[in-house]
């Protein structure tokens, strides 16, 4: 199933009704089953702090409440976005197992001139200190940032996305340990103490930007980047450049 995360009661009926989505609540309130193996997730901090990976590492703890051999996601906020929605299990069906891993929320990066920017660039843009926050840990669990992550002026944002049972198990065995150790040290680190705040961005989120990073750093690195089959991309249009 795809998974459409939402966090109030009031969220319900805007949810996607077609029968390859099933609705995923990020709060207990909406969710009775949270905290199913999931005991980090009882404390409100780390609820926020991971966002839509909480659903992630939900689905990867409860392996057998999958009824299919690919797991994906999506958010309630989807539409104002990225306006395509999957007719029904059988495309979801045939498009993964084509291509292993599909996409939706596909982005360019530009600056206010219109000039493309790089991955690396719109992240020390949108949060200083977290390009040297995501260095030292990847180095610190034996990982390096791939080459084309200074080059890259297009990215998936990280909860648009569906792929198969053994690359999302991949994907979790990769990012787990080290979104775990962020939620027991980001608070330490100078990423989270300088962090800026606008909108909805804040440092009650570090980790989240900090997963999100993780997705589009572990996809390079595999050579898996998603497919899109909708070939819709948003411009992420950033006015300090």
């Amino acid at each position: 199933m795809i998974y459409q995360c939402y966090f109030k009661k009031d969220q319900e009926p805007d949810l996607f009704k077609n029968s390859c989505y099933e609705p995923f609540g990020l709060e207990p309130e909406v969710n009775k089953d949270l905290f199913l193996n999931c005991h980090e997730l009882e404390e409100p901090f780390v609820r926020l702090q991971l966002t839509e990976y909480a659903c992630f590492l939900w689905h990867w703890r409860n392996k057998d409440k999958c009824p299919n051999d690919w797991v994906g996601s999506t958010s309630f906020r989807q539409l104002d976005k990225f306006p395509h929605i999957f007719k029904d299990l059988e495309q979801v069906d045939s498009l993964v197992s084509e291509h292993g891993v599909v996409g939706w929320g596909e982005y360019d990066l530009l600056n206010r001139v219109g000039s493309p920017i790089t991955l690396k660039k719109q992240t020390e843009v949108c949060h200083p200190g977290l390009n040297k926050y995501i260095s030292d840990v990847l180095n610190m669990h034996g990982h390096t940032l791939p080459s084309n992550w200074d080059q890259h002026t297009s990215g998936f944002f990280a909860n648009y996305w569906v792929m198969t049972r053994q690359l999302f198990d991949n994907f979790m065995e990769f990012s787990w340990p080290m979104v775990k150790w962020s939620l027991e040290n980001v608070k330490d680190s100078e990423y989270y103490k300088k962090g800026t705040k606008y909108g909805t961005v804040s440092n009650a989120k570090a980790t989240g930007y900090f997963m999100e990073r993780l997705f589009l750093i572990w996809y390079l690195s595999e050579g898996k980047t998603p497919h899109n089959p909708f070939r819709f991309r948003l411009n992420l249009v950033h006015d300090t450049l």
